[in-house]
C-alpha cells in the first residue's frame, strides 16, 4: 500500500468532500494517530444520521449538529475538517462520531425532522442514496411504510446502525421508548418477522464489561480503528438473540457475569439479505458530551477508548470497507 504524508491525506479528504460525490479517490493512505489507524477510503461512503424520531427530545441530543432544527448538512461545512479539527467543530452529541468519519474521507448528513424515511424513491435523501443509516435512540414509532423502507434498504445491501437505550427512556412521553420502537419495527412489519435475529429486553443496566467475543478476526472488535476490549453502559438494555430467526446473528459483548450465549447481549451484528446490521443497547458510549445548551450530556465517546473504536469499526464494517 502506497504511503502518503498526513497532510496529503487530509487534503485528499477535503477534495472528496467538496465534490460531495461517490467518486473513487486516487489512492489509499494510512497514518498512525495515537493508537488508531486513520485510513482515507478508496471509495468514500455516505452516512445518514437520523433526526426524525425525537432524537433531541428531553435531555437527548443524538444528532451531529445541535442547530435549533438539525439540517441536512451540518454547519460549518465538513469540507473544513482537517486532521486537527476537534469534535466540537459541530455541537451535537454525536459530533465526535461524525467528525471522525469525515476525517476518514467519508460524507455525513442528517435526515431532518419531518423528512420522510423512504427507499427506492426519487427524493434527495431517499435511503438508496446512502451506504449506512445510523439511528440513535428513536422515540417515535415507525409507520408501516417507514418499516418497509428500512428493511428493504438493508435487504438490498445497506448498513443499519441500531442504537437503543434502557427500558422506560420515553423522552417525548408518547408511550414508546427506543426499546419498544425497535421491537415494534422488527415484530410488526410487512417484510419479515424478526429479520435481524434479536429482540431488545426491557431492562436497565449500568456496568463495564470485558466479556467480549474472543475471535481475533472479528472486524468490529479487531478492526482498523483499534481493538475493542470493553464497553461501559450507563443505563442501557440488553438483547436476546434468536439464531432460528436469523442464523447470522452474533453476539460481540455480553454482561460481565454472563455466559456467551443468546442472553444478556450488549452488542451484536447480523446480516439480512445483502445488507448488514450492528446493534448496541445504550446510547451513552456514543455521547461526546457536547450538544444543545442546557442538556446534560456525558463524554462517553472518550470515557473508554474502546467506545470510539467500536463505533468506528462498526461504521466501516456496515459500509463494507
Amino acid at each position: 500500500m502506497k504511503m502518503m504524508t498526513k497532510s496529503l491525506l487530509f487534503v485528499a479528504a477535503v477534495i472528496a468532500f467538496g465534490c460531495n460525490t461517490e467518486n473513487e479517490a486516487t489512492s489509499t493512505a494510512n497514518a498512525r494517530v495515537g493508537t488508531t489507524t486513520t485510513t482515507l477510503a478508496t471509495t468514500p461512503k455516505k452516512f445518514l444520521f437520523d433526526a426524525t424520531k425525537a432524537q433531541t427530545a428531553g435531555n437527548a441530543d443524538w444528532i451531529l449538529d445541535a442547530d435549533s432544527n438539525p439540517q441536512r448538512f451540518p454547519t460549518p461545512a465538513q469540507s473544513g475538517i482537517t486532521a486537527t479539527t476537534p469534535e466540537n467543530f459541530w455541537r451535537g452529541g454525536l459530533s465526535a462520531w461524525g467528525v471522525s468519519l469525515v476525517k476518514l474521507g467519508h460524507t455525513v448528513e442528517t435526515l431532518p425532522s419531518g423528512t420522510p424515511i423512504t427507499y427506492g424513491g426519487t427524493g434527495a435523501q431517499d435511503l438508496r442514496n446512502y451506504d449506512v443509516y445510523v439511528v440513535a435512540e428513536p422515540n417515535i414509532r415507525y409507520t408501516a411504510a417507514e418499516k418497509t423502507a428500512i428493511l428493504r434498504f438493508v435487504q438490498n445491501g445497506g448498513g443499519l446502525f441500531i442504537i437503543g437505550n434502557h427500558n422506560g427512556a420515553d423522552r417525548n412521553n408518547d408511550g414508546y421508548d427506543a426499546v419498544r420502537v425497535w421491537n415494534d419495527l422488527m415484530s410488526t412489519n410487512s417484510v419479515k418477522t424478526n429479520p435481524f435475529g434479536f429482540t431488545f429486553n426491557t431492562t436497565n443496566i449500568s456496568e463495564t464489561s470485558s466479556n467480549r467475543l474472543s475471535a481475533t478476526t472479528d472486524p468490529i472488535l479487531n478492526g482498523t480503528q483499534g481493538v475493542v476490549t470493553n464497553m461501559k453502559f450507563s443505563a442501557g438494555s440488553t438483547l436476546t438473540l434468536n439464531p432460528t430467526a436469523n442464523a447470522t446473528v452474533k453476539g460481540l459483548i455480553w454482561r460481565s457475569t454472563s455466559t456467551q450465549g443468546n442472553s444478556n447481549v450488549m452488542c451484536a451484528t447480523s446480516t439480512f439479505g445483502t445488507g448488514r446490521v450492528v446493534v448496541i443497547c445504550d446510547s451513552s458510549p456514543a455521547d461526546d458530551g457536547t450538544g444543545t445548551p442546557g442538556d446534560t450530556l456525558y463524554p462517553g465517546w472518550t470515557e473508554l477508548v474502546s467506545h470510539s473504536r467500536f463505533h468506528m469499526n462498526a461504521s466501516l464494517w456496515l459500509a463494507k470497507l
